[in-house]
């Protein structure tokens, strides 16, 4: 996928990201999720697996059911598999915890693709981005300091979906 659809790619789950609400919690160690034979397409079930065990992993909060669920329910999403984990005032996410589901994905396979990009303000953190591929799939991971608690936001594309669901819409468009 050429450089200008992952942008328009990452922009949309950053507004569609910034329209999620909801909260949850929750930490735990979990083993890494198994890894299919072979070198063929990862099923979604396995990414699934790897988001919600590398966050555990990582002490993050789990994903927020009620984003989770409308991800699920909404073609928009049809490509993709969705994690959004809120911290809270009283147990807020930093960029130290981001970093650890990253280093949790890295266990899983999943390779950086060499854009990552990061915010600061002052000497925090505000936003941290990272893109990992694995097998047909891009995650783009993202940690925001803002709202209070933060946000840890996972979502994994399938590429070939993605390059089939854009190709449909430039052909209506066209």
């Amino acid at each position: 996928m050429s450089r200008t659809k992952w942008a328009a790619v990452m922009t949309a789950v950053i507004a569609l990201g910034a329209a999620g609400c909801g909260s949850g919690t929750g930490a735990g160690s979990s083993p890494v999720s198994p890894r299919p034979e072979g070198t063929g397409l990862l099923t979604r079930e396995v990414v699934r697996a790897d988001l919600d065990t590398s966050a555990a992993a990582a002490g993050a909060p789990a994903n927020d059911p009620e984003w989770l669920s409308r991800s699920e329910e909404s073609s928009a999403w049809r490509c993709a598999v969705v994690f959004k984990g809120y911290g809270t005032e009283a147990e807020p996410v930093d960029v130290a915890r981001f970093k650890a589901t990253v280093r949790e994905l890295d266990r899983r396979d999943w390779e950086d693709a060499g854009e990552s990009e990061e915010r600061k303000d002052e000497d925090e953190v505000y936003v941290s981005r990272v893109l990992l591929d694995q097998r047909g799939w891009r995650i783009v991971a993202e940690y925001w300091g803002k709202p209070a608690g933060g946000i840890i936001s996972l979502v994994a594309f399938d590429n070939a979906c993605e390059e089939k669901r854009r190709g449909g819409e430039e052909g209506a468009a066209g």
